[in-house]
């Protein structure tokens, strides 16, 4: 396991997932994220549905694309978490075939959002896939999330493509 850059902020660590240890309140932040999701697309399942076959589903693209899950932890309960995938292939026939770095995911509890954590996560994200090669970090989000658009906005992130959906019914 690499190192965590990030120094302790008072009572919150930021360290790599341990699966024997993490594995359990992870699926816990995959439920609430998508529980929080389905707020802005009800059409999404419920958390407690998916979230264990999502946390295998995210280790699975880690192990493919050099990816690292690290936790947020508070009182040694974990209050979050972020996945970093670092070398991820373009998926279009038109983009130059170079491989870029991805947050696939960005979970805080409610009560810890607002307080600089979720930047502190991205920043280590940052520093994970520029030490292995990566020029470039993408993040989707969905458009409806405004916490998190702010998040990533004022973190650096910019828009690079803009998915738009119309129901049919």
């Amino acid at each position: 396991m690499t190192a965590v850059r990030s120094a302790s902020a008072g009572k919150t660590l930021i360290r790599d997932f341990e699966p024997a240890r993490d594995r359990e309140a992870v699926i816990a932040c995959v439920a609430g994220l998508q529980d929080y999701e389905r707020s802005l697309d009800p059409e999404l399942p419920p958390g407690e549905r998916v979230a264990r076959r999502y946390v295998d589903a995210m280790l699975q693209r880690c192990r493919a694309y050099q990816g690292r899950v690290l936790v947020a932890e508070q009182d040694d309960a974990v209050v979050g978490f972020l996945c970093v995938l670092a070398r991820v292939p373009e998926q279009q026939v038109d983009e130059q075939s170079r491989p870029h770095a991805m947050v696939g995911e960005l979970y805080l509890a409610p009560e810890q959002r607002s307080q600089g954590l979720g930047r502190r996560l991205l920043d280590e994200a940052e520093a994970f896939a520029r030490d292995r090669g990566a020029k470039r970090l993408r993040v989707q989000v969905l458009a409806g999330n405004g916490i998190a658009r702010s998040l990533y906005a004022a973190a650096g992130f910019h828009e690079r493509l803009i998915e738009l959906e119309k129901r049919l019914t």
